[in-house]
């Protein structure tokens, strides 16, 4: 059994952190036909959660038309969890977006319950985080905090101590992605995800090494502790994801009593 966290998440009867983990797909249309698109293929490849990547639309500055677009993605994919994500330009985002944008469209798609999770990048720090965190206090919505680096992968120490440092920030979902250069790179972010896990086992982790030489960590991250993998729907949103069908299949096999 691989090791899982001692609270799990539930969203819209998905359970993160249980004993599979979940497939994400990402939507990453620029344009109200192409999110839409994207958003109506979804019940057919069934993920477990989809991810709303709203740096990449156009129209993201206008709260109300990208308010209004959520709520269409919501009907569309019906009750499968969503993560909201305006993924900082700094960190691999589509665009640069401005901060108050971004979190009037937080407040208002959790106003309207609209959305299941919110990534904050950590590079914000404690007072923005926690400012999220009190938005979210009267909410089922729960707080990824992130770090990318898609240059490099840190050492395993500083692997650690980064997911540290965004669970002491508050996350209730701490997640880190870098870059590896090597085999090795693959294997310090493997260790230091079940260090991780068994240091602070009541945190969510999501944790991948991305690239081709990184793919591997997408498919075994479950056994080290990560709780969720990113999967290619129509458009990959980072180098080395997996179509979700095939990915589907190699955790079926992984994690047998649970496919």
């Amino acid at each position: 059994m691989r090791p899982q966290p001692e609270k799990p998440i539930e969203a819209r009867g998905k359970v993160l952190g249980g004993p599979r983990p979940l497939v994400c797909v990402p939507l990453v249309g620029k344009t109200p036909g192409e999110i839409l698109g994207e958003a109506e293929n979804i019940p057919a490849i069934a993920p477990d959660i989809i991810e709303l990547r709203v740096d990449a639309w156009e129209f993201v500055e206008e709260t109300p038309a990208s308010v209004s677009m959520i709520r269409d993605v919501r009907k569309a994919v019906g009750e499968i969890p969503v993560i909201l994500t305006c993924r900082g330009h700094w960190e691999g985002g589509f665009k640069k977006v401005s901060d108050e944008a971004k979190f009037s469209l937080y407040r208002e798609a959790v106003a309207g319950g609209l959305v299941d999770f919110l990534d904050v990048e950590l590079s914000y720090g404690d007072g923005k985080i926690g400012e999220t965190l009190r938005m979210l206090e009267h909410s089922s919505v729960s707080l990824i905090v992130s770090f990318h680096d898609f240059e490099k992968t840190p050492s395993k120490e500083v692997l650690f101590s980064t997911l540290a440092a965004e669970i002491r920030a508050g996350a209730h979902v701490a997640k880190l992605a870098a870059m590896p250069r090597s085999e090795e790179d693959v294997l310090a972010l493997l260790s230091a995800t079940l260090m991780i896990r068994r240091e602070y086992p009541r945190i969510l982790l999501i944790t991948m090494s991305m690239g081709g030489i990184g793919a591997v960590s997408r498919v075994t991250g479950g056994l080290f502790g990560s709780d969720l993998t990113f999967a290619v729907g129509s458009r990959a949103s980072a180098p080395g994801q997996i179509p979700v069908g095939a990915l589907k299949k190699c955790l079926s096999v992984l994690h047998p009593l649970e496919s």
